[in-house]
C-alpha cells in the first residue's frame, strides 16, 4: 500500500523514503496543496513498469500475442525442440553421486566405482 505525505515531509525524510523503497519496495504518493502531484517508486519497478508499456504500446509485439494466446487456447500442439533449433533436445547429464565420505575430510569424493556407474 503506497503511503500518502505532503511535499514538506518528503523533502526533510527524502533519505529515510528512499531506503525504505530500495528495501522493501514502497511506494509514496507526494501530495502539494492537498492534492496528489507525484509518486516516489523503486527503480526495479519503475523500469518494470516502462518495459511493460514499451510491450503494451507496440502493436505488432501485441498482435503476436494475442496470436500465440489464440493458439494455445485452441489446444494445437507448437513446434518441437527439434524444429525450431535443428538440433534433438538431449536430456541434462547426471551429476555424480556421492557415497564415501573420508574420515579426515569433510568433503565428499566420489568413488572410481561410482563414477563407473553413472556413464
Amino acid at each position: 500500500m503506497a503511503k500518502t505525505l505532503p511535499l514538506s515531509e518528503v523533502k526533510t525524510r527524502l533519505p529515510e523514503l528512499v531506503a525504505g523503497m530500495q528495501e522493501h519496495e514502497e511506494e509514496v504518493v507526494v501530495t502539494k496543496n492537498g492534492r496528489a502531484a507525484a509518486v516516489l517508486i523503486n527503480v526495479d519497478e519503475y523500469t518494470r513498469l516502462k518495459e511493460t508499456l514499451d510491450v503494451l504500446s507496440d502493436p505488432a509485439l501485441m498482435s503476436q500475442i494475442a496470436e500465440s494466446l489464440a493458439f494455445y487456447r485452441s489446444k494445437r500442439k507448437g513446434l518441437s525442440f527439434e524444429d525450431v533449433f535443428g538440433e534433438p533436445l538431449m536430456p541434462a547429464k547426471k551429476r555424480p553421486r556421492f557415497f564415501r565420505v573420508q574420515a579426515h575430510s569433510r568433503l565428499r569424493i566420489p568413488t572410481i566405482r561410482t563414477m563407473n556407474r553413472e556413464k
